[in-house]
This record gives structure tokens, C-alpha cells and sequence, in this order.
């Protein structure tokens, strides 16, 4: 019993650390709250077990019924917008993304072979993708070479240069784009940058909405 408490209260507190980047691999609407919801039914899981059954359980379930009815109310109430990561309304040529919760743009892009979860970054220059995103689109590592200084918030690292064969968001479709792969652990989330944006006829934001347009 003391090991299977021991395995839920590590998987929720690895799930608790990692919720932003893997909200960025979620396609269900509002996917980053029901993350919150899982990680706290695994918590109060671990504090039932912990404490034994009856009022452990009865203690346990409380946070699952507070985080539960709290999202269910506030997503009644409109507080709660639809996770911008799988609200992208697509059109011929046109994709529309939500504002995300903290604030910035998020989508799922579908960089060569994989689907990607990036943050438009208009402070960017460059697509600049986690060194595991780049893995999963295709790119071969023995190709990287780290020579190209680059400042970040964390400080100063290197960057290997590459060129992206296509970038899709919704109806948008952007080729031969170029682009920055980070070194292993030296970016937290990936980032579409103007190589992207400049390539589009019309980047309008609008309120909660950035609405892309080819």
C-alpha cells in the first residue's frame, strides 16, 4: 500500500511540474484544466490511501470535489475560454487562435512529421523548437551543429540553424521555412517566430483572438 501511495504521489507531482508542456501536446478543449483535475484526483487519491480507508477517503475526496465543481461553475460562468489549443477554427487559408490563460497564443503545428504545441512568439525571429520537438518532426541529430549564439530570458546558449519543409496551422500553410533547433534542455517551450508570421498576408489580433491569414 505504501508503494502504490508512493507511485501516485510521484506521477502527480512529475504531471504537477510538466502541466505546461504537456497542456502543449493536448487536444481536448479546456486540456490543460482537466490536467489540473487528474492531478488533483491522483493527490487526493495518495492522501486516502495514505491516511486508510473511511476518513481518509472521505478527507481525500475533498479536493476533487472543490477543484471539480470550482471548474465546472467558472466554465458555467464563461471564465473559463476553450483551450486555445484545440479551438483553432480553420478555413481555407485562415486558422484563428484563442488567447491561453496565461495570456499568449498557443496552437498545435504540424511542423514536417509531427504535431508540435508552439507559442507565437512575434519577439522571435526564427521558428526556434525544443531539441525533443525536432527529434519527433523528422531531423536527423547528427545534422545539428550548436554554432549560433543566441540570448534568451535563461541566458546565453547556441542554436543550430535549420530549414523547416512546412509549417501548418488549421487552413494555414507556410514552406521551406527557416528556422533554429535549441539545445537538449535549454528551452522550455517551442516557439513560432516571424520566419513564420511574415511568410502570412494578415496576422490580426482581435481581443482573445489572433486570427492568421494566408
Amino acid at each position: 500500500m505504501r508503494l502504490l501511495t508512493f507511485l501516485i504521489t510521484f506521477y502527480a507531482a512529475v504531471l504537477l511540474l510538466a502541466r505546461g508542456t504537456i497542456a502543449g501536446y493536448m487536444s481536448l478543449p479546456g486540456g490543460i484544466i482537466w490536467l489540473d483535475i487528474l492531478i488533483a484526483i491522483l493527490f487526493a487519491t495518495a492522501f486516502g490511501l495514505f491516511r486508510g480507508p473511511g476518513k481518509g477517503f472521505a478527507a481525500g475526496t475533498l479536493p476533487i470535489v472543490l477543484v471539480g465543481g470550482g471548474v465546472f461553475a467558472m466554465i458555467q460562468l464563461d471564465f473559463i475560454e476553450p483551450d486555445p489549443l484545440a479551438a483553432v477554427a480553420t478555413a481555407p487559408m485562415e486558422a484563428t487562435l484563442n488567447r491561453a490563460w496565461d495570456g499568449h497564443f498557443r496552437a498545435i503545428a504540424r511542423i514536417d512529421n509531427a504535431d508540435i504545441g508552439v507559442l507565437m512568439d512575434t519577439g522571435s525571429s526564427l521558428i526556434l523548437l525544443r531539441y525533443d520537438d525536432a527529434i519527433r518532426a523528422g531531423v536527423e541529430p547528427d545534422l545539428l551543429d550548436f554554432n549560433i549564439p543566441l540570448t534568451t530570458a535563461n541566458g546565453r546558449s547556441y542554436v543550430a540553424s535549420y530549414q523547416f519543409s512546412q509549417v501548418r496551422i488549421g487552413g494555414v500553410v507556410v514552406r521551406n521555412v527557416e528556422g533554429a533547433i535549441a539545445q537538449p534542455g535549454a528551452l522550455f517551450n517551442s516557439l513560432l517566430g516571424m520566419s513564420f508570421i511574415e511568410q502570412l498576408s494578415e496576422t490580426v489580433i482581435r481581443k482573445d483572438a489572433m486570427i492568421l491569414r494566408q
